[in-house]
C-alpha cells in the first residue's frame, strides 16, 4: 500500500473535507482517503501510485489549492 499526503489550503468546513475525499474516490482507485481542513491535507491510502498532475487538476477544479504532494 501507498500513503499518499496532499497539502491543500483552501478547505474551510467538514463539507469541503467531503468535497476532497468524494472528487479523490471518484478518479482514482483509492483503498482510503480522509480530509482533515484543520492541518490542511488529505490522506489516501492506495495500491497504486497517484498521478501528481491528475491530483492537482482534480483540487483546482474543486476551487482548492494543492500545496504539497507527498508519498
Amino acid at each position: 500500500m501507498i500513503t499518499t499526503t496532499l497539502g491543500i489550503e483552501g478547505m474551510a468546513c467538514s463539507m469541503c473535507e467531503a468535497h476532497v475525499n468524494d472528487a479523490i474516490r471518484r478518479n482514482f482507485s483509492v483503498k482510503k482517503v480522509k480530509s482533515n481542513r484543520r492541518k490542511k491535507s488529505c490522506v489516501v491510502v492506495s495500491e497504486e501510485p497517484l498521478d501528481e498532475a491528475r491530483v492537482r487538476a482534480v483540487i483546482t477544479e474543486l476551487g482548492y489549492d494543492l500545496v504539497s504532494y507527498s508519498c
